[in-house]
């Protein structure tokens, strides 16, 4: 697994361009997790639509804001997106920023022009979306988030209408998050795959994600 694991994050891998080879590489892996039959078709599935990591893209220029999705709970990989939109908006300061709270930590106090989204209650991909939309000076949006969890903050984005034209990107895992389901690609790739029939909690519980 550990093997997996680190081809997975290797730097020439990470976009999972050759997806054949990943299924081959996971379901060896996996036998830790005893994966039934259904399961391991719905991972195989997923892995051969999905575009696990996206590169950094398009041009902040066309944006009025900043999304910034956490990944996680712990400072690693958040701290890391916080600088993301430090250095974003040195560069671009007449955007303005809808900062999750994970990531607001390590930026809000560096930009000007910073909403920080946030809540007592477990914020989904969704609400984030949602909520910057309802604070945005206008629909283009640059997304900063986990290059693994990039592909759906975009997709989400465009689905509550906001248009992506720029992405910048974090590669990497917080490996003692708590969040079990983001402490490495293997974890990411069950929760992911089965996320429509069990919250990131149940997965976690269902297959003892560590």
């Amino acid at each position: 697994m550990r093997n997996f694991i680190n081809t997975l994050t290797r730097s020439e891998l990470s976009p999972v361009r050759h997806s054949a080879t990943v299924l081959q590489q996971f379901l060896a892996s996996s036998r830790d997790y005893q994966l039934s039959q259904k399961q391991k078709q719905r991972v195989e599935t997923y892995l051969g639509e999905t575009q696990l990591s996206i590169d950094d893209y398009g041009n902040p220029l066309e944006a009025h804001s900043v999304i910034a999705f956490s990944f996680g709970d712990s400072d690693d990989v958040n701290r890391c997106l916080g600088q993301q939109v430090v250095s974003l908006m040195k560069d671009y300061p007449f955007l303005d920023a809808h900062l999750q709270q994970e990531v607001a930590k390590h930026a809000v106090h560096k930009v000007a022009n910073a909403h920080v989204i946030s809540s007592d209650d477990y914020l989904t991909t969704a609400d984030i979306a949602k909520q910057a939309l309802d604070c945005a000076i206008g629909r283009n949006v640059v997304v900063v988030a986990q290059s693994w969890h990039a592909k759906r903050c975009i997709e989400t984005c465009q689905e509550v209408g906001l248009n992506v034209v720029a992405v910048k990107t974090v590669d990497r895992f917080p490996e003692n998050d708590p969040q079990p389901w983001v402490r490495n690609p293997i974890n990411w790739i069950l929760k992911e795959s089965h996320r429509a029939v069990a919250s990131g909690i149940e997965i976690s519980r269902r297959f003892n994600l560590a």
